[in-house]
């Protein structure tokens, strides 16, 4: 476990803050320089954090020569030193392992600063965060770590794996924020104890905080007996939350009391249930507009956003597709039997210039049709679907996203065929769909759901 040190007046920090990183890093606090030198020579930290205020300088006297001394002490252990807005620290530090910061807000921001400047294992043998990409695994939970992009991704979740704090993931439909979840939790000190997931998105409202928390008999109706939730299910290990966006109010409510002090009640229950449980949670829609737009709790957003992973689309990692495509052809080849070993350069042309709404999901989806559609040894045009070619590049120019209507079709199949043109054009952007279609997004999504749509 990582152990910090803190200098810092005792009404300088937050009363909880020893609470809430309790089981993910060691904290020990002192509140002058005096007693910060003695402790560093003594024990090793991973990281020491002082507030130096005006006063607390004037200790030691010259600020450069005391950071100097700290620095000597603690040896290659970052030293991140706080000031307020209004303090006299805009100098330059003495040594390269040391960090001005301004000093936290709250709690939140207090977590935070100490989970990003914990180094991870690659750091402190001093190598660059560049040089730690070669590190990172070709394929993670089965993932291929494509490109730069995802690399740096899969890093970031192998960095969150070593730390007990809560995980944000964002990033659009289909880009495997389940896949990273698990993996984090495969690699942390919770991998021996439950993962359990749940889709709030794919969930009637009133029933979500049934699904998440359990309910007590008789809670509402069609409640004829005692039901666990997914945290308790989950006691002692990770609770993923995908689609958390769509979760009600009075749910985030609850959700914020776990995190704040770790229990819970059932549904129509009045005993109160600890909650020794991590949280990932997952999110395709830009968080920080929904607490905007009053959708989500901003206190809640910030205490998920402790660790955030921003997962790309697949259209923004060059190369990306050319090289999972033919991963889930050898892939398809093998599993249905077929001698397919390539793709043709036509169809190489059509995949790439396809800005694939559904992500990676989408990709698999249509390579595994056309395995099982094509009869040659090779991926021919004839078995990508027709929304593909429709916005192919023809003659150096993409062309504008149509279709036909051919008698004999019906009215859901051109639907599905529309919707899907549709959520191509605008780069899976559900809302512009939803405008460009006349609808609400909500029915965009239950027309989604009803074709089967990623």
């Amino acid at each position: 476990m990582a152990c910090v040190l803190i200098v810092a007046p005792d009404s300088t920090l937050p009363s909880s803050l020893h609470a809430r990183m309790a089981g993910a890093v060691k904290l020990e606090t002192v509140s002058c320089l005096t007693a910060a030198r003695e402790k560093i020579s003594r024990h090793k930290f991973n990281l020491v954090v002082w507030c130096a205020a005006d006063h607390a300088v004037r200790e030691f006297g010259d600020l450069e020569n005391t950071l100097a001394q700290l620095s000597a002490i603690a040896g290659r252990t970052k030293i991140v030193v706080l000031t307020s807005p209004e303090g006299r620290l805009g100098l330059v530090p003495p040594c390269e392992n040391i960090h001005v910061e301004q000093e936290p807000a709250d709690e939140q921001a207090w977590q935070q600063l100490v989970v990003r400047f914990l180094p991870c294992q690659s750091r402190r043998n001093g190598r660059s965060p560049d040089e730690t990409l070669a590190d990172v695994p070709i394929e993670f939970e089965g993932m291929i770590t494509v490109g730069l992009p995802m690399r740096a991704v899969v890093r970031r979740a192998l960095e969150a794996a070593n730390v007990d704090v809560p995980v944000l993931i964002t990033g659009e439909t289909g880009t495997g924020k389940d896949l990273l979840a698990s993996g984090i939790h495969r690699r942390s000190q919770r991998k021996d104890r439950p993962f359990v997931a749940i889709n709030t998105g794919a969930m009637a409202p009133e029933l979500i905080a049934s699904e998440i928390f359990g309910h007590e008999r008789g809670a509402y109706t069609g409640a004829q007996d005692c039901r666990p939730g997914i945290f308790e299910q989950a006691q002692g290990g990770t609770v993923f939350l995908d689609e958390i966006a769509t979760m009600d109010a009075k749910t985030q409510i609850s959700l914020l009391r776990v995190l704040e002090e770790k229990s819970f009640r059932r549904v129509g229950g009045a005993k109160t249930i600890s909650a020794d449980v991590r949280i990932i949670a997952a999110a395709n829609e830009d968080l920080e507009k929904t607490v905007a737009e009053k959708r989500f709790r901003e206190d809640l957003f910030y205490r998920l956003n402790v660790f955030h992973i921003a997962v790309p689309a697949l259209r923004d990692r060059p190369g990306a597709v050319t090289v999972l495509s033919d991963h889930f052809v050898a892939a398809f080849a093998k599993l249905y039997e077929k001698e397919i070993d390539k793709i043709s350069p036509e169809t190489y042309r059509m995949l790439r210039h396809y800005p694939w709404p559904g992500n990676v999901r989408e990709l698999k989806n249509v390579i595994q049709t056309a395995v099982l559609m094509s009869d040659s040894k090779e991926i021919t045009p004839d078995v990508v679907p027709q929304r593909i070619k429709n916005l192919s590049v023809v003659g150096g120019r993409t062309g504008e996203a149509s279709t036909s209507v051919s008698v004999g079709l019906t009215l859901g199949a051109v639907e599905k065929e529309l919707i899907q043109l549709t959520l191509a054009s605008v780069k899976g952007n559900k809302k512009q769909a939803a405008s460009v279609l006349g609808i609400s997004r909500r029915a965009l999504y239950n027309k989604m759901y009803r074709h089967n749509l990623p």
